[in-house]
């Protein structure tokens, strides 16, 4: 997935754990951009294992390693 197809607010796949858990996409960051040190794009989401859940730990993933 592109990071313009990645919607603020839209609840993702991580595709290694496709039935693991949840991604809430919470920011897009650009690369070198706030926290993001890195050369490229990723995206902050709140990860969950239940979907609508209200607790979830904040991770930062690639655009591309998320799913619909």
């Amino acid at each position: 997935m592109r990071i313009q197809d990645v919607v603020i607010g839209q609840t993702y796949r991580h595709k290694n754990s496709p039935n693991v858990g949840y991604a809430k996409v919470l920011e897009k960051l650009k690369p070198k951009e706030g926290v993001n040190k890195n050369t490229f794009s990723v995206v902050k989401c709140e990860w969950t294992t239940c979907r609508g859940s209200s607790f979830g730990f904040i991770k930062y993933f690639k655009p591309s390693d998320l799913v619909k």
